[in-house]
């Protein structure tokens, strides 16, 4: 593997990322990494809203709840980078807005980085969990041009 070349690690706090940082510290001793933590912006429903209040006072909810939701990725975000230091990595880390589904804002961040492996968890902080890999994951694995390694909460 290139030295030079950054992996990318996806990071929400779950068992299941803290895990994959361990492993990438394990796999990739002393490569630079780069952690994402991804959020969603609630803008996408704002138009049900408008029905039961008003447009400005839902427009400022809503660029209030994503500045919390991009403040509490990039916290997500640098609890990673700080797990990633402690085990070796050169890590630096961003919070990712979402505009569809997560495994695909990790497949570009992991493009635009040119990372040379994705590194994720195998179950997430996800509502809907899948019986044998979270759908995150499921989804990195299946879409990426990527190597991708998959690390079990229990590892």
């Amino acid at each position: 593997m290139n030295a030079s070349k950054p992996i990318l690690i996806a990071y929400d706090g779950s068992d299941g990322a803290k895990a994959a940082v361990d492993a990438a510290g394990r796999l990739f001793p002393d490569h630079p990494a780069v952690v994402v933590s991804v959020w969603h912006s609630t803008a996408a429903a704002s138009r049900a809203s408008l029905i039961a209040i008003p447009a400005g006072v839902a427009a400022r909810a809503y660029e209030e709840l994503d500045k919390e939701s991009e403040r509490q990725a990039s916290a997500k975000s640098g609890e990673g980078v700080t797990a990633a230091k402690n085990v070796g990595l050169d890590a630096t880390g961003c919070a990712l807005l979402c505009h569809g589904q997560v495994w695909a804002t990790i497949v570009d961040a992991a493009d635009q980085e040119d990372a040379q492996a994705i590194v994720v968890g195998s179950r997430g902080l996800s509502a809907a969990k899948s019986a044998l890999l979270g759908s995150v994951a499921n989804g990195v694995v299946h879409h990426s041009t990527r190597p991708v390694v998959v690390i079990p909460s229990t590892v």
